[in-house]
């Protein structure tokens, strides 16, 4: 079996390219891989950090021949694609800006007879207006079938195309380095939030918990490059006289530095206020850490109360304060490693690789034409 697998890879530095490099590398035990990846991702003035690419990690064994602002590099990835005779093609689907590009290439793809595969990370935008969803969602129409890491994703992806064969496996571990123990502790309770800054993902709720914990000796590093808010966050500690408690990273950390942070934790705290699905789960499960997360249905399946982690209110500093209180008071931040242990031995990329072929063996091929995209015009 030929696989096409067409998205991001590293040197891009998102969650998203590392996952479709992990499952590109998983695949490889069922077929003949291929990946095309971009060579431009985001144009810089829409990209709010720094770079989007890991200037020190190796480029990955793939094509980097499609340019999301130049349609002509979109037609032409098409007849590279397809030179190449792929039965399958997996996609992933997670944000309004790629979603153009990437449904005319599935489009003309399906057209000629490839099962496309869309790995949804998110069916809508988390903090966008209503047209960036609606883009994002045109490309989930172009699947044939779809995989998720969560229930809330898959039914949401049901309603958006009733045709698809939906199938949802967790999302698998990566593979991160050890750590070496530098960072010192600050604190009989330390705690890390983790990954990109954004106002979904409740910093704010964080920092106002903390102000209710004043007699906790406890210390938060905020670890992730900021696109936006970061001013006001500051403002908001200096407010609450947390700044001494409060440590703000606000760039992207490398694999290596990562891990310290994630070595030196006892939890990681999660307080988002809407979640389809989390990378950061998966990482602090891997460090063996227990997460403190939002009671979402995008939390639900691996942040198990008691076993794995606990949950709280979304947007409720009070109930997050409560329960870093009870971390600390019952002193069991470490209690949950046996939990941990049992979920991260279902949390693998091979089968996660395996569902992703089984979604598209179970999958009900049509050459129905897209409503988005006149794909009779792609090359």
């Amino acid at each position: 079996m030929k696989i096409a697998v067409i998205g991001p890879v590293p040197p891009f530095r998102s969650g998203i390219a590392r996952h479709t490099a992990a499952l590109a590398d998983a695949l490889r035990a069922h077929g003949d891989v291929k990946v095309y990846s971009f060579a431009r991702q985001y144009p810089k003035f829409l990209f709010p950090g720094e770079s989007d690419k890991d200037t020190s990690a190796p480029t990955s064994d793939a094509d980097y021949c499609i340019d999301t602002v130049n349609p002509f590099s979109w037609h032409k990835a098409v007849k590279t694609i397809m030179g190449d005779a792929p039965d399958i093609a997996i996609v992933p689907a997670w944000t309004f800006f790629v979603a153009p590009c990437l449904s005319l290439i599935a489009a003309a793809l399906r057209r000629r007879g490839v099962r496309i595969v869309s790995v949804v990370h998110n069916a809508a935008d988390h903090e966008g207006a209503p047209w960036k969803t609606w883009l994002l969602q045109q490309q989930i129409a172009q699947a044939s079938g779809i995989i998720t890491h969560t229930d809330t994703l898959a039914n949401a992806c049901r309603k958006l195309n009733r045709a698809a064969k939906i199938a949802v496996s967790p999302h698998p571990l990566f593979t991160y380095p050890p750590a070496s123990g530098t960072l010192k502790r600050r604190a009989s309770l330390e705690l890390l939030m983790f990954g990109l800054v954004r106002p979904y993902k409740g910093a704010d709720i964080l920092v106002d918990a903390l102000a209710r914990c004043k007699n906790v000796d406890l210390h938060l590093s905020i670890v992730g490059e900021f696109w936006s808010g970061e001013r006001e966050l500051r403002a908001l500690i200096k407010s609450h006289h947390l700044e001494d408690r409060i440590e703000i990273i606000p760039r992207y950390v490398a694999d290596d530095e990562a891990a310290e942070y994630f070595d030196r934790a006892d939890i990681v705290v999660l307080p988002y206020h809407n979640v389809t699905g989390s990378g950061v789960v998966p990482v602090a499960f891997h460090y063996r850490k227990a997460v403190l997360a939002s009671d979402l249905e995008g939390f639900r399946d691996l942040v198990r109360e008691n076993i794995t982690g606990w949950r709280v209110a979304p947007g409720d500093p009070d109930a997050l304060a409560n329960a870093i209180k009870a971390r600390s008071a019952n002193n069991d931040a470490h209690s949950l490693t046996d939990g941990i242990d049992a979920a991260c031995e279902t949390l693998s990329w091979p089968t996660f690789a395996r569902r992703v072929v089984g979604a598209a063996a179970a999958m009900s091929f049509s050459n129905t034409k897209s409503e988005f995209f006149n794909i009779n015009q792609a090359t």
